[in-house]
């Protein structure tokens, strides 16, 4: 299971105050000096995720933009 579904399945359920809390949890259980691969390189998995993103910004600015112009 990727992290992406954990959050649509599980995490995105829970409440703002529920999600700031297992955040908290999360951010103090990393050690203070842990590596953090910085590869300056982008694997498929990136390349899908960034592609995602933008079209999902491309379709919410569009229709935004769209529902402004209805509105005048």
């Amino acid at each position: 299971m990727t992290v992406e579904q954990i959050y649509e399945r599980t995490i995105k359920n829970l409440s703002a105050a529920e999600r700031l809390r297992l955040a908290t949890l999360i951010l103090n259980d990393i050690p203070p000096y842990s590596m953090i691969d910085y590869k300056e390189e982008w694997d498929e998995e990136d390349v899908h995720d960034i592609t995602r993103y933008s079209m999902n910004r491309a379709m919410v600015s569009t229709s935004e933009e769209i529902d402004d112009f209805q509105d005048r």
